[in-house]
């Protein structure tokens, strides 16, 4: 037997111990670690071939057998390289069927996770207006507002009325005015009466001259009041709105109030033409008998309702 022989026989007791019966490797570094060592293997045999073409000697039963052995050799190599590669395709497509698996249920603990918040805060605001009817509470008016927020129950969405801004026997206060009035047919002096007009803003915002929607809430808490000059609630109070502070304008004769203003008003659907009426103004500091620091003088008052 020659010497090339038993090197070829030699490399196959070699492959079969890399690639042991049939390869379960499930790694891209070992398959190709091993590929790589196939393939420097496959050019020596190619190398040997070669040689044993052009220069075998001897008896040509033995020649053929030699080159048998070789080519042998070469098919087994292949073959075992093939399995290895197909191993890590199967474990590389099992790898990302499980990933796209544990994503999917991800997804749907996300899923379950959001609709139980969602289900969650149905139930404590549903608790909380259950509380509102059982125990009492407070009322306020979210001005330049239709609805209430979600901390309060709506009593009636309205619009903002009041006295008009230069008569001297005008009432201060602006009322929240039903849009379902009713009416008795009693009828007034023609003379001696007071009047009722709607309200408009002026100069707050993009809001110019537009009316004024309110709305009527009530919280579940039994205390409700309107903090000038913050926006910030004490510790232990909720929140109902924040916004700013108006009131009618310094020159006019009429009396006004003072009413936070929600920080995002609406528009009523009445209209934005030039009525006038009940006039909302933005608040301004003025430094002197106002302590400055800590007020800053010509700033818009800010201001917050609260409720315990």
């Amino acid at each position: 037997m020659s010497r090339n022989f038993m090197l070829a026989c030699l490399w196959l007791v070699l492959v079969s111990t890399v690639f042991p019966g049939q390869t379960t490797s499930t790694t891209a570094t070992s398959v190709l670690s091993a590929g790589e060592k196939v393939v420097e293997t496959l050019q020596r045999i190619e190398s040997a071939l070669k040689s044993k073409q052009t220069g075998l000697s001897g008896p040509l039963f033995g020649r053929g057998m030699e080159l048998l052995a070789f080519s042998q050799m070469k098919e087994k190599t292949l073959e075992t390289y093939q399995k290895a590669m197909e191993t890590y395709q199967k474990a590389a497509e099992k790898n990302q069927e499980a990933v796209e698996t544990k994503l999917k249920a991800m997804e749907a603990k996300l899923e379950a996770a959001e609709r139980e918040r969602k289900e969650m805060k149905t139930k404590l605001e549903e608790t909380a207006l259950d509380r509102s009817n059982q125990k009492g509470g407070s009322t306020f008016v979210r001005w330049g507002r239709k609805t209430c927020a979600n901390t309060s129950q709506l009593v009636y969405s309205g619009v903002a009325g009041g006295s008009w801004y230069d008569h001297t026997g005008a009432a201060a206060n602006p009322l929240c005015l039903t849009l379902a009035p009713q009416f008795d047919g009693t009828a007034a002096h023609s003379t001696v009466r007071g009047y009722l007009y709607g309200a408009e803003y002026e100069l707050i915002l993009n809001h110019h001259e537009h009316d004024v929607p309110c709305s009527v809430c009530r919280a579940a808490l039994s205390t409700t009041i309107m903090i000038p000059a913050t926006r910030t609630c004490p510790t232990g109070w909720t929140t109902q709105y924040t916004g700013y502070l108006t009131s009618g304008l310094y020159a006019h004769k009429a009396a006004s109030e003072y009413v936070c203003l929600d920080k995002d008003p609406e528009h009523a659907s009445s209209g934005h033409l030039d009525h006038n009426g009940y006039l909302f103004y933005f608040t301004v500091t003025q430094c002197g008998s106002l302590p400055c620091p800590p007020y800053v003088n010509n700033k818009v008052v800010l201001c917050v309702v609260c409720s315990k």
